[in-house]
């Protein structure tokens, strides 16, 4: 079993080398994640509850891959400390994925690797999103949908921390786009992605 330290390490190694993560929302894919592991950067689980969420993470971990449990997919699973607590001591993940800010701190105190999830949905949250990531502490952001090349590249010169895209992602082609435009990697539920080569062609 890994270190917090060599995990994270482990993660970051995956993640510059296959350049996607499995979005898993249905536990009926988790077979086929794992099929393709050696394919896939990590994992965000999106479906359970607190009843089976540990199941889940501990059959990744077991295959050597890195979990992120996105907090407002499981069900049962309060969104305040007790919540994180309960990820953080039991079910022990590689960290969270959230849209909420104000658990981002929560999260790193309790020694969670954060991903924070922002929907690009008008002008005033692109204006907002620099000094907003300035000023918390998530180890990632990830900006969705993934298809806007232009804000991935904005965004990405001006933040001193990984960036990854999601949402909309139908074919290869898209992944790379994203790529190409200066996103360290996407996440994406399609299976045909999962498998997919994204490092050819790609500077």
């Amino acid at each position: 079993m890994y270190s917090m330290k060599s995990e994270k390490a482990v993660f970051y190694d995956r993640l510059s080398t296959y350049k996607k993560i499995a979005a898993v929302k249905d536990s009926k894919y988790i077979e086929t994640v794992i099929k393709h592991k050696d394919k896939i950067s990590a994992v965000f689980l999106m479906t359970g509850n607190i009843l089976s969420v540990k199941q889940y993470v501990d059959l990744f971990k077991k295959e050597g891959l890195p979990v992120f449990v996105h907090i407002e997919k499981i069900g049962g699973l309060s969104m305040n400390v007790e919540g994180l607590e309960f990820i953080s001591h039991y079910v022990k993940p590689l960290g969270i994925v959230t849209t909420k800010p104000g658990l981002v701190v929560q999260a790193k105190k309790l020694k969670l690797m954060v991903i924070q999830r922002v929907f690009m949905i008008d002008t005033e949250v692109y204006n907002n999103i620099i000094e907003s990531i300035e000023k918390n502490r998530a180890d990632i952001i990830e900006i969705m949908p993934s298809r806007l090349p232009y804000l991935i590249q904005s965004i990405s010169k001006q933040i001193n921390k990984p960036l990854i895209t999601g949402g909309l992602l139908s074919e290869k082609a898209h992944a790379k786009e994203a790529i190409e435009s200066g996103a360290a990697a996407v996440t994406t539920s399609n299976i045909d992605v999962w498998k997919a080569d994204l490092t050819d062609d790609v500077n």
